[in-house]
């Protein structure tokens, strides 16, 4: 999961590096940091944008530490980029459709 646009829907950079720790990993999506069940590929497009609303609450709420708002940001921009990915393909399916 290289592509990473950030939540509010800008374009990311591929390879981007992630990680709390400054690490070049790119960052992996967290089920449980997330508080879903079962990987990103099982949520379906409704569930990513519930999923995603649930991120950018705890995110608003000042709450967290540093390192843990980190932590959620990336997942909130790999809840945003599959969410993208999904609607983009269910477009296409769409256009397929139309075209006959």
């Amino acid at each position: 999961m290289s592509e990473r646009p950030g939540p509010a829907g800008a374009a990311g950079a591929a390879g981007a590096s992630g990680g709390a720790g400054g690490g070049s990993e790119p960052a992996r999506f967290d089920p449980e940091l997330c508080g879903v069940a079962g990987p990103l590929s099982a949520l379906s497009f409704e569930q990513l944008l519930d999923t995603l609303e649930s991120v950018t609450t705890k995110l608003a709420s000042g709450e967290l530490g540093i390192e843990a708002a980190t932590d959620l940001y990336e997942q909130a921009e790999i809840l945003h980029a599959a969410a993208e990915r999904r609607l983009a393909a269910v477009e296409a399916r769409i256009e397929r459709l139309r075209q006959g």
